[in-house]
């Protein structure tokens, strides 16, 4: 379990790291980052309004948030892939 959540977290690293490069090589830098922005804290907003349903929950501190506004969507899916393995 330990060595999965490992692997996830590094995992997380790399898509991190290439979602930056993307955007430093976009055209446009300002809205890219906006527009992922948005897409991590509306997902972010999606999970927890549908916790009753799913049984998943986002906790809102400084972690989740900055995650899904830097790195978006990606930040929300490896934050819930962490949750459901530990």
């Amino acid at each position: 379990m330990k060595t999965l959540a490992i692997v996830a977290i590094i995992w997380l690293a790399i898509c991190g790291l290439i979602l930056f490069v993307l955007h430093i090589k976009s055209r446009t830098v300002i809205k890219s980052i906006i527009s992922n922005a948005l897409l991590g804290f509306g997902a972010i907003f999606l999970i927890n309004v549908t916790q009753k349903y799913t049984g998943v929950n986002i906790p809102l501190n400084w972690w989740t948030v900055g995650g899904g506004g830097i790195l978006g969507l990606p930040a929300v899916c490896g934050t819930v892939l962490l949750q459901l393995l530990i």
